[in-house]
């Protein structure tokens, strides 16, 4: 029922998501439907959600390939720069936007806010196991705590929505942001480690 409700989201936007069309769709009742998920809002709820997980474990699981690729501050420095270029190219805006659109989702529907946050919650703290882990082996010299590097990290790439609205396809202006990001994760984890 998920899965359909994600793929008619995608098809439809919330506004045109009919939850007649899901019962047409899935056969499943739409009192079973209630039972399960409470409300439609449970439903998209549970939908959005997926959707933020699917994306928050793909960042995670490229994010522990290159570290357990990294056997120097270099390599590790030079891996996460890749990473940043990859989600920051153009051709992932569609996912940063829906991301967006997941996260403004939640204003006034706390049940839908708590199901996202538990999915950010679970990044975030990944993301900050990571860089404890890359700190125990030398590979950063972190000066904040794992958990802030990891939402600042977030952030910065996160930003990189209202970029692409202001200017969608200007090149110069995307090596801008890639060298100002590069700049600021060498400070934020590499000072004194990486000598480029």
């Amino acid at each position: 029922m998920v899965d359909v409700t994600i793929e008619l989201l995608e098809k439809h936007g919330e506004g045109g998501f009919r939850v007649e069309e899901l019962i047409e769709r899935t056969g499943i009742a739409k009192s079973s439907m209630y039972l399960r998920f409470g409300s439609r809002d449970g439903l998209l709820a549970a939908a959005y959600s997926k959707v933020f997980k699917a994306q928050v474990m793909e960042s995670v699981s490229g994010l522990t390939a290159i570290l357990s690729q990294s056997r120097t501050p270099s390599e590790l420095r030079t891996g996460l720069r890749a990473a940043t270029a990859f989600v920051a190219s153009p051709e992932r805006f569609k996912n940063r936007l829906q991301r967006a659109a997941i996260i403004a989702g939640v204003r006034g529907r706390p049940e839908y806010q708590r199901s996202l946050s538990e999915a950010q919650r679970e990044m975030t703290t990944a993301i900050a196991t990571l860089f404890e882990e890359a700190q125990y082996r030398g590979l950063i010299n972190i000066k904040y705590s794992p958990r802030v590097a990891a939402q600042f990290i977030q952030a910065v790439t996160f930003g990189r929505v209202i970029a692409e609205i202001e200017s969608l396809d200007d090149h110069e202006l995307l090596a801008d942001w890639m060298s100002a990001c590069g700049e600021m994760f060498d400070h934020m984890m590499f000072d004194g480690l990486v000598d480029d």
